[in-house]
């Protein structure tokens, strides 16, 4: 038996070292358009496993210029530097010596998120990262446009060597009740550095930690859509464009629930239909927490002086637009902390359901909320292109392709 499993232990490392000597000579044979291909090949594997390009030439103990100059496709890496790039990426030789023709970004969307290079936080890790791929067409499309915006940004954050992490924890203990929400809203927002003070730019603050968000084309397929990076402790918050601004706000602080629910420590063990209703549930009622904090709706009705019962509709879309809310949300946070008149609460809801109806879910009133979203994105890749950068030329046109408004 032991005679028999070394025999084929060695029948397996001829095998493997058969393989390489293959893939050696075959990239020795490479022309200059081949050598760029395997350039292009080893800088996506590098940032699909989120190192920067020099943390790569660290590991494979080297200088960063001579790896540069390997993902330009000026040399070829050595057969020994090769087995140091599969150790160090997690592939095969094979993987990396792939042949010119290789899929476009949008082809290989699947098969990266697949390998968990994005975490969706709305399906369980083991799952697959697109649960709406197979629904239509136009759905397929938008998704995977997102995972070509998530590699492009990764790859503006490489090439304008700044930091990938969040400037606030992703990981923090709490549980599912209402009071601990609430706690944990305050806790974020204090993270932030905005205390109880209305916010009028969640998008600004959100970007000015270090989170990455994204408003594109969703083609109304989702209205958003949340990807924890875990090797970096970061996320991607993509949101459909074509929503009102109160819905994308909505939608980026539930998106930031839904990540902070995902990583909380102490997960109850649920099937899967309870879990997503637990957690839709509660990663609402931190939104509602955050962007309308106890104390600063207290502090804006008090500054009215109108009391429960005084209150009028235009009164209410005055308060509603400067916390950049829904009128049925705030109608509703009004009653939830007793500063409405019940009957004055239901009156409204009536007058709002009938608007939505009626515009297609617009919010009433001429107030409109002036957002600058994707202006980190924006940022990035002015400062790449003004660096005279080729690749960042590359992104430029694909953002203008997949119709992203840049600052």
């Amino acid at each position: 038996m032991g005679g028999g499993g070394s025999q084929t232990k060695n029948i397996v490392a001829r095998l493997v070292a058969f393989c390489f000597n293959e893939n050696v000579k075959t990239a020795q044979s490479m022309t200059g358009e081949g050598l760029q291909a395997v350039g292009a090949n080893i800088r996506a594997l590098r940032r699909r496993s989120h190192l920067s390009q020099g943390e790569f030439a660290q590991r494979l103990g080297m200088r960063q210029g001579p790896v540069c100059n390997i993902e330009l496709g000026k040399n070829l890496p050595s057969a020994q530097v090769l087995l140091r790039m599969a150790d160090v990426l997690r592939v095969t030789t094979d993987q990396i010596l792939r042949p010119a023709g290789s899929p476009s970004p949008t082809e290989r969307i699947h098969e990266n998120m697949n390998e968990r290079v994005l975490v969706p936080v709305i399906r369980h890790p083991g799952g697959p990262a697109n649960p709406l791929v197979d629904t239509d067409s136009g759905t397929a499309s938008g998704l995977s446009a997102v995972g070509v915006v998530a590699r492009d940004y990764l790859a503006l954050e490489d090439l304008c060597r700044v930091p990938r992490q969040a400037r606030i924890p992703l990981q923090l203990g709490f549980d599912l009740t209402t009071d601990s929400l609430e706690r944990l809203a305050r806790q974020v927002r204090a993270l932030c550095g905005v205390g109880q003070a209305v916010v009028f730019d969640h998008f600004e603050l959100f970007e000015n930690h270090g989170l990455r968000v994204v408003l594109m084309p969703l083609g109304n397929a989702v209205p958003g859509l949340a990807y924890y990076d875990a090797a970096n402790c970061n996320v991607f918050i993509v949101i459909d464009d074509a929503q009102n601004p109160e819905r994308q706000i909505f939608t980026l602080v539930y998106s930031l629930g839904r990540i902070l629910i995902y990583n909380r420590v102490g997960l109850v063990k649920e099937t899967a239909p309870a879990r997503e209703a637990r957690d839709d549930k509660a990663a609402r009622r931190f939104a509602a927490a955050f962007l309308m904090p106890e104390e600063s709706v207290r502090t804006s009705v008090g500054q009215t002086g109108v009391r429960p019962d005084e209150w009028d509709f235009p009164l209410l879309l005055r308060l509603k637009h400067r916390f950049g809310v829904s009128a049925q949300a705030f109608n509703y946070r009004l009653l939830e902390l007793g500063l409405i008149a019940p009957a004055r609460q239901t009156e409204f809801r009536a007058v709002i359901g009938e608007h939505y109806e009626a515009s297609d879910f617009t919010e009433p009133g001429e107030s409109r909320r002036i957002l600058s979203p994707n202006g980190r994105l924006g940022d990035l890749l002015h400062t790449a292109l003004a660096r005279g950068d080729a690749e960042a030329r590359e992104i430029a046109e694909r953002f203008r392709e997949l119709k992203i408004r840049l600052p």
